[in-house]
């Protein structure tokens, strides 16, 4: 795009080609001309947007959603995370004690996230403890927390004196960003939807926002069976949203045939070898690197895809001070298999100079 001083120095040069003279700045002529090089600018600069904007493979934020929209494909909003919190007392009550639904706990630190229960409970009388269904007030990623993490108390409730999480709250997504958007947009372009082929049903499971990827296997348990294995956001889909899956293709499917809503089976891919960076290149920062750019690549792996050695060596090599790399001979290719998801196990890269 032409900056501002081009289009004005053009201009000029123009004005001066036909009058014989150049133009002063603080002349009526000169003035004219900077506010006019100002607007052409502008009006180039809207045009360029329009012309990014007009096109998914180059289109951004609402544009993009609009895109999708036509496609059928929305953006995947932001998720909670949800888990289990336990709620105790020192020493048990006689009476059942009421924990309202809405309960407030939170972590400890500056940056506290607060978790709420999501339905009544009751403390028996007799009991110290007892479990209750619980998630992130806000959703996001950040409401992701390991065990042990949450231990705050905010609503004042009165006969408990703690509360934890036993196991980890997970199941946390930010929204979509672009550019994962538009690598399913673009895919969905390359699929030709139709009643009851493979496509159909992958698009019936990615409709919901807790479904990353799913992959259609026809026959597999026999003629007239589908079978559909849903992968979540970073880990495999509860049982609820399997029934919930399944009873939604039931009553959309063919007639005559039978479809099995699956979880996809994760597959640890451990990654061990040597890098050889060039010189003046410090081994540990290009190896953190290293392990960054391929938890980004196994981030976008789908159910069914294969793992390659050749890939592996591409996403590392992408790194400018790394000039090779070599891999362990446990290191080897994951060939496809129905079900199956690649995910990014160890990655140990030892100094190969």
């Amino acid at each position: 795009m032409e900056s501002y001083e081009a289009i004005l120095r053009r201009m000029r040069e123009k004005y001066e080609e036909k009058s014989g003279s150049p133009p002063e700045d603080v002349s009526d002529a000169g003035l004219r001309l900077q506010i006019l090089a100002g607007e052409l600018y502008r009006l180039q600069a809207r045009t360029d947007w329009l012309e990014r904007q007009a096109f998914p493979q180059t289109a951004c934020g609402d544009q993009l959603d609009l895109h999708g929209a036509q496609r059928g494909v929305e953006r995947l909003g932001a998720l909670r995370a949800r888990g289990t919190l336990t709620f105790s007392r020192y020493i048990p009550l006689e009476r059942d004690l009421a924990i309202p639904k809405g309960t407030l706990c939170a972590t400890a630190g500056d940056e506290a996230v607060e978790y709420e229960t999501t339905e009544e409970a009751v403390l028996p009388a007799g009991q110290a403890s007892v479990d209750v269904p619980a998630q992130a007030v806000e959703a996001g990623g950040g409401g992701n927390a390991a065990a042990g993490r949450i231990g705050t108390l905010v609503t004042a409730q009165t006969g408990l004196n703690t509360v934890t999480n036993q196991q980890a709250f997970t199941g946390g997504a930010d929204r979509e960003e672009d550019e994962p958007y538009r690598r399913r947009l673009l895919a969905a372009y390359g699929r030709v939807v139709q009643c009851g082929n493979a496509a159909y049903y992958e698009e019936l499971a990615l409709g919901h926002p807790e479904v990353a990827s799913a992959q259609t296997v026809p026959r597999e348990d026999g003629p007239g069976t589908v079978s559909v294995y849903v992968w979540g956001q970073g880990a495999a889909p509860g049982q609820e949203l399997l029934d919930s899956l399944g009873q939604e293709m039931e009553a959309l499917r063919e007639v005559g045939v039978t479809v099995s809503v699956k979880a996809a089976t994760a597959k640890k891919v451990n990654v061990g070898g040597f890098l050889k960076t060039r010189p003046g290149a410090a081994h540990a920062q290009a190896e953190a690197r290293a392990k960054e750019a391929l938890a980004e690549w196994f981030g976008q792996r789908q159910v069914g895809d294969p793992v390659y050695l050749g890939d592996l060596s591409r996403v590392i090599l992408e790194d400018p001070a790394v000039c090779g790399v070599t891999f362990a001979a446990v290191t080897k290719d994951v060939p496809a298999a129905a079900g199956v998801i690649p995910t990014l196990g160890s990655v140990a890269l030892g100094n190969g100079a």
